[in-house]
């Protein structure tokens, strides 16, 4: 799965960037449980089409239809440079399987500490 544009980039009221994607192939179910390996999936099935939201504390946080091609991203006011590849990687790995799995976790791992130097913690 992978990007074919961005349709739209604004700045939110409380300084998180949104940016709202196109990809290049509809949102599955198998995606949002790859994304429940990384933070909270939210998922209400009773609607027309059913929606989902994912968050990722101090990351970035996912909106979207499944079955749907376009999806909304949040990224965090604090740590957008540190985290503006984020979903780019959590789409990339989601097609490594298992293996991206692990290869995900430790490029977390690394974010991880970087925010943590930056909010004043010994690392």
């Amino acid at each position: 799965m992978r990007i074919l544009k961005s349709v739209q980039t604004k700045v939110c009221v409380d300084g998180s960037l949104m940016k709202e994607y196109v990809l290049d192939e509809p949102l599955t179910e198998g995606f949002l449980k790859f994304l429940g390996q990384f933070g909270t999936v939210r998922f209400l099935d009773q609607l027309k089409k059913p929606y989902f939201s994912f968050e990722k504390e101090h990351f970035i946080s996912i909106k979207g239809f499944v079955g749907d091609s376009n999806v909304e991203v949040r990224y965090r006011k604090d740590f957008q440079d540190l985290v503006g590849d984020y979903f780019h990687l959590l789409l990339y790995y989601y097609g490594q399987g298992e293996r991206g799995l692990s290869a995900l976790k430790g490029q977390e791992d690394s974010l991880w500490k970087k925010m943590k130097i930056r909010l004043g913690h010994q690392p």
